[in-house]
């Protein structure tokens, strides 16, 4: 039998690293880690998380980014979003629907009529969207 001492799990929601460089409009965007420092995402691509609301709107390289991993949270939508989709990121690091190839990020929990608004999502990385038969 195994014994057990203590846990190294981090149950946190969130991480912190610092900005790979400058971010703009670095608020609730979708993140990628990059040679230990965080980038917005690229469409489609993997994705750490997305940075949490209170971010500064501008970052500057080195400046640390708290992203949430897990959970529920605020995304900026970059297109219209209905509750249920299952999202990715666009170039600019905004929620979008993911299509076949695209790494799905989280799912909406609430709609967004146009680019720019807000939406609540379960931050879930399930990996990447299948293409459909047919």
């Amino acid at each position: 039998m195994a014994d057990y001492f203590g846990s190294s799990i981090n149950s946190s929601p969130v991480v912190v690293f610092p900005a790979g460089a400058g971010i703009k409009d670095a608020r609730a965007v979708a993140v990628s880690l990059k040679d230990g420092a965080l980038v917005k995402a690229e469409a489609g691509k993997t994705v750490l998380g997305i940075s949490i609301v209170e971010t500064d709107t501008n970052v500057k390289a080195g400046e640390d980014i708290t992203v949430q991993v897990k959970d529920i949270g605020e995304w900026v939508a970059g297109s219209e979003i209905q509750a249920g989709d299952e999202l990715a990121s666009d170039a600019e690091g905004r929620a979008v629907p993911a299509k076949a190839g695209d790494f799905i990020a989280g799912m909406a929990l609430s709609s967004a009529d146009k680019a720019g608004t807000w939406v609540t999502v379960q931050v879930t990385k399930s990996g990447y969207k299948a293409a459909t038969a047919g």
